[in-house]
C-alpha cells in the first residue's frame, strides 16, 4: 500500500476517533503513531518479523521529529519579542503611536481602522516583530 493511502486510512481512524468522543491531541497522536507504523511495516512488505522493526523505528521518528522542529533558534526568540512587546505597552509606547496615528489620518473615512493600521505598522517596524505587534494590539 502507497504512503498516501496509509495516511487516507490513518486520517480517516482519527476522524472516527474524534468524532466518537476522544480528545484531538489524543487521537492525532495515536493515529500519528499507528501511520508510521503502519508505513514503515509496509516498507518491509508486511513479514511477521518486520512489525518489531517497525514499532521501534516508528517511536524513535515520533521521538525525534518534533524536537527537530521545535529546537530551531529563530524559535527560541519569540518569547523575547513577545516581551519587548508587553514593555512597550505598559511603558505607554503603543497607546503614542495609536494616538500620533489617529490624528494623522483621523479625517479619512474608517479613520479608526486605518489609525490602527499605521498603529501597528509602526510598531512593528519598531520592534522588527510581527508577533510582539500582534500580542500588544490584540488586547
Amino acid at each position: 500500500m502507497e504512503p498516501i493511502e496509509i495516511g487516507i486510512w490513518v486520517t480517516g481512524g482519527m476522524l472516527i476517533l474524534v468524532f466518537l468522543g476522544m480528545r484531538v491531541a489524543f487521537a492525532a497522536g495515536l493515529a500519528g503513531m499507528v501511520g508510521l507504523i503502519w508505513i514503515f511495516w509496509a516498507k518491509k512488505e508486511y513479514g511477521a518479523g518486520d512489525f518489531g522493526w517497525a514499532l521501534s523505528v516508528a517511536v524513535k521518528t515520533a521521538g525525534q521529529v518534533p524536537h527537530s522542529k521545535v529546537s530551531s533558534q529563530a524559535l527560541s526568540l519569540i518569547p523575547t519579542f513577545i516581551l519587548i512587546g508587553y514593555l512597550a505597552y505598559y511603558a505607554g509606547l503603543t497607546r503614542a503611536l495609536f494616538e500620533a496615528a489617529k490624528r494623522w489620518v483621523a479625517w479619512v473615512p474608517g479613520g479608526l481602522a486605518v489609525a490602527t493600521i499605521f498603529a501597528t505598522a509602526g510598531f512593528a517596524a519598531v520592534s522588527g516583530a510581527s508577533v510582539a505587534t500582534a500580542a500588544v494590539f490584540a488586547r
